[in-house]
């Protein structure tokens, strides 16, 4: 199968070089044998929008003109203007080739017909979920071509452009919070990740944007959630403009990293702005852990998994005391 990915490739580009094919290939082998791609898309139309908005892999360093347009925290971008992939020198090799993945899975899940990729078809609308899965995916890709596997680890928040007193339990190498956050969504969904991934590739008339809302309805009757799913889309983004006002270079960034709030309100989703702040970024994950964690106890959902994931170090406590006594309650015999 691997050979016969290579080979549609280079018929498609006869001038592709032997680095960018490889890693072209070892994308779509990985996609086809995890089963990502939807059923109604063929593997050669996913190679056509790749090959549509990059054929070639740069590496640039902090003299170039993306570090000085974006900043040297970024660490890679597609260039549709030029069709190429540029990714940041001086990062440690595995985590080069994880963001090679991450911008060929952008690529494949963008549209032609407006340049927007995957749920993301308006302003923000969708970005962090759409963001946590391009990096889980690929991630997941280098783990299968190396045959490695990225165990969990625990982050303090404070290493990840947000707010002291928080862990972030992640395996991945680059937007851990968006991975925990769709860790926390795959739960109380009751989905595994790759769903994610899958209804990205449906950007045509909103498809996988109105999968994961029904999907959510679901969950938001069963579990009686505060919730609504535009709310929930509203505080998921709200939290990523903030880390993206954190990340790249801007007249915004040194506010938001001082621990201060914006003056600006920012277009978070069509007709809704709103001030950032790493405080407001902290209280939004506070209010979905927590608020979750209990809906899923009254409704008898996996909220021990859950509870993992909650990132306030006093509020995990908390939640940790509270299933010891749920247990402790359950195993005790009731008097008659």
């Amino acid at each position: 199968m691997y050979e016969q990915i290579k080979k549609i490739i280079q018929q498609k580009k006869n001038d592709i070089d032997d680095r960018t094919l490889t890693y072209f290939t070892n994308y779509f082998y990985v996609a086809t044998i995890e089963k990502v791609i939807p059923e109604n898309i063929t593997l050669e139309e996913l190679i056509d929008n790749v090959l549509y908005y990059a054929s070639k892999i740069e590496f640039y360093n902090n003299s170039h003109r993306l570090a000085k347009k974006y900043g040297t925290d970024a660490k890679g971008f597609q260039e549709p203007k030029t069709k190429t992939i540029y990714i940041r020198q001086n990062l440690k090799e595995s985590l080069k080739e994880i963001m090679i993945y991450h911008e060929i899975h952008h690529a494949a899940q963008t549209n032609r017909k407006n340049d927007r990729t995957g749920i993301n078809q308006k302003g923000n609308l969708g970005r962090l979920i759409l963001e946590a899965q391009t990096q889980y995916f690929a991630e997941i890709v280098y783990q299968r071509i190396h045959h490695v596997q990225f165990e969990n680890k625990k982050i303090p928040s404070e290493e990840l452009r947000m707010q002291k007193g928080g862990t972030i339990l992640s395996s991945l190498h680059n937007y851990e919070m968006y991975d925990n956050l769709l860790s926390k969504l795959s739960i109380l969904l009751n989905v595994s990740k790759t769903f994610f991934v899958t209804i990205n590739y449906q950007y045509q008339k909103n498809e996988g944007l109105k999968q994961l809302k029904k999907l959510y309805k679901k969950a938001y009757k069963k579990y009686h959630l505060p919730w609504k799913f535009h709310r929930l889309l509203l505080i998921l983004d709200h939290i990523y403009y903030t880390d993206l006002l954190a990340y790249l270079d801007n007249p915004e960034k040194q506010t938001i990293l001082s621990g201060k709030e914006t003056k600006k309100k920012y277009k978070i989703h069509p007709h809704k702005k709103l001030k950032c702040s790493l405080q407001e970024q902290m209280d939004n994950i506070n209010r979905f852990d927590k608020d979750t964690f209990f809906a899923l106890i009254k409704s008898k959902g996996n909220y021990k998994e859950f509870a993992k994931y909650i990132v306030d170090n006093t509020n995990r406590e908390i939640t940790k005391q509270h299933i010891e006594s749920l247990t402790e309650n359950l195993s005790t015999p009731q008097e008659k």
